[in-house]
């Protein structure tokens, strides 16, 4: 107790102010001042005139970091990305769809234009059998005109049916052929399947040997008759080959079979015509193999009018 009076008194005080010296003195005021500022993080609980905040003494303004003001714009710009990235995707996905499109429009469009083509190859093949029925027409009015203009000059007489056994077809009929006879008209009916290839207007080897037989018929018994060489055929489609029509097809043959009588028979030409009739005149169900077989034929028509 002796010892701490002594410490407090002012005479103590300056007795050890005494002793510590200057440089100890300053060393002492400058702890004070310290503890007065309170550095050390835990002085706020013990000093009531500073308070903590987060950043830093209380009353000072908080600015923004440069870090921080990086990652917004970071942020900003990886969500301005996505934001492309999935229009890029809407944008190929319709380009997609749109090329699908197209290529859809175009296979539609390629098919018209072929089936465009296909009409007209046919319509063109139909306006061409039409064409050469129509001149075939006009060559057989011409060749009746001539005739009936023949007749008024012979002092007019009529065509009418000859009753003589020349137009009996008595002849034709010792060959085994179809013969017909219709108001002196006399239709001798033989098979093309006899005379051609399918579907050609070729003649075929064994061809010559009714043709012979039938042009040395008309030589002894029909030499002065008017003499029609018409072809027929079924109603079947042609695929490929020369011809695309009956009429084109029937017409070849009926003129094959007509350069055969004159070239190689020696038929005079003004006597024998030719007329392509195609599938207008069938004479048996097309519907059975065998009944387009028999439309499939050569008619030779004799008139009784002479040349």
């Amino acid at each position: 107790m002796a010892m701490e009076t002594r410490a407090n008194s002012p005479h103590c005080s300056t007795n050890l102010n005494t002793r510590l010296g200057a440089p100890a003195r300053c060393c002492f005021a400058i702890a004070s001042v310290l503890m007065l500022l309170c550095i050390p993080t835990g002085c706020n609980r013990s000093n009531p005139y500073l308070t903590a905040t987060p950043s830093g003494f209380g009353g000072l303004p908080t600015t923004p970091q440069p870090g921080q003001e990086n990652a917004a714009q970071l942020a900003e710009i990886e969500r301005r990305a996505r934001l492309l990235d999935e229009n890029n995707r809407q944008l190929t996905t319709q380009l997609a769809q749109s090329q699908q499109q197209m290529q859809l429009y175009r296979e539609r469009s390629e098919l018209m234009q072929r089936q465009l083509a296909e009409v007209s190859s046919q319509l063109q093949g139909s306006k061409l059998a039409q064409n050469q029925t129509s001149q075939q027409a006009r060559s057989l009015a011409e060749r009746i005109e001539n005739m009936e203009s023949a007749q008024r000059r012979r002092g007019g007489a009529k065509l009418t049916a000859n009753t003589s056994s020349k137009l009996t077809g008595n002849g034709i009929r010792e060959l085994g052929l179809n013969v017909e006879e219709d108001n002196g008209v006399i239709r001798v009916r033989i098979p093309a399947d006899q005379l051609f290839q399918s579907g050609t207007a070729q003649l075929s080897s064994s061809a010559s040997g009714p043709l012979d037989r039938i042009a040395q018929v008309i030589m002894r018994d029909y030499p002065q008759q008017r003499i029609a060489i018409e072809g027929h055929t079924d109603n079947s489609q042609l695929y490929g080959g020369t011809y695309t029509t009956s009429h084109q097809l029937a017409a070849a043959q009926s003129n094959a079979v007509m350069e055969q009588l004159t070239k190689r028979n020696h038929l005079p030409t003004t006597q024998l015509f030719t007329l392509a009739h195609g599938n207008n005149y069938p004479i048996a169900d097309n519907d059975s193999p065998a009944g387009r077989s028999s439309n499939r034929r050569i008619e030779f028509v004799i008139y009784p009018d002479t040349w």
